[in-house]
């Protein structure tokens, strides 16, 4: 068996945030990926798991030289879930114009959970879907999606949570969340 040592040292580590309260899960949960990221070549060799190939070694099969391509850190855009939606506005109405982007996101986030069984979205999805079926009622960005989602995970009763197991936020409905999903599908002038 081969015998390695690994050593790391991070010596005047300084992290240093600023931003808004509900920008704070995200952030964090992104200074944990990129500490994160740095100790899992160590672990992976430490553990035995994986053939993790650094640059000009050559592998145990005998092949030639092989390097490590290098991993994608956060920062990225995930790739958005396609929704097949044959939506019924007799049913479940439509988003009006003046609804903020985080009520579109929530009766968007209601009707697919309806209709289509999908009871978890990212930001991303919930906004490149709804403008695909619902442009006419004004697009919405992602990023405000999540802003606004962010917001109200935060409200007690909180309207959605967020399953973060991947390191994505899909979000999803909570029973408040599904009540109000339920009312502005049918057409309800909902005020915050």
């Amino acid at each position: 068996m081969s015998k390695f040592a690994i050593k790391i040292e991070l010596q005047g580590l300084k992290i240093e945030v600023e931003g808004a309260r509900e920008d704070a899960p995200r952030i964090a949960q992104q200074i944990g990926k990129q500490v994160g990221g740095l100790l899992q070549a160590p672990a992976t060799l430490a553990s035995g798991n994986g053939n993790l190939v650094l640059e000009g070694e050559v592998d145990d099969n005998g092949g030639g030289r092989k390097t490590r391509t290098p991993r994608k850190t956060g920062g990225t855009k995930t790739p958005a879930d396609d929704v097949n939606l044959n939506h019924d506005p007799e049913k479940y109405s439509a988003p009006k114009q003046e609804w903020t982007q985080a009520q579109k996101a929530i009766w968007f986030l209601y009707i697919v959970g309806e209709q289509a069984q999908i009871r978890q979205l990212t930001s991303y999805s919930i906004a490149k879907n709804f403008n695909k079926y619902f442009k006419a009622s004004g697009q919405i960005n992602g990023g405000n999606v999540m802003k606004g989602l962010e917001k109200e995970r935060l409200k007690t009763p909180a309207m959605v949570n967020a399953d973060m197991r991947d390191g994505t936020a899909k979000y999803f409905l909570t029973t408040a969340g599904t009540t109000l999903g339920a009312r502005l599908s049918t057409g309800e002038a909902v005020t915050d």
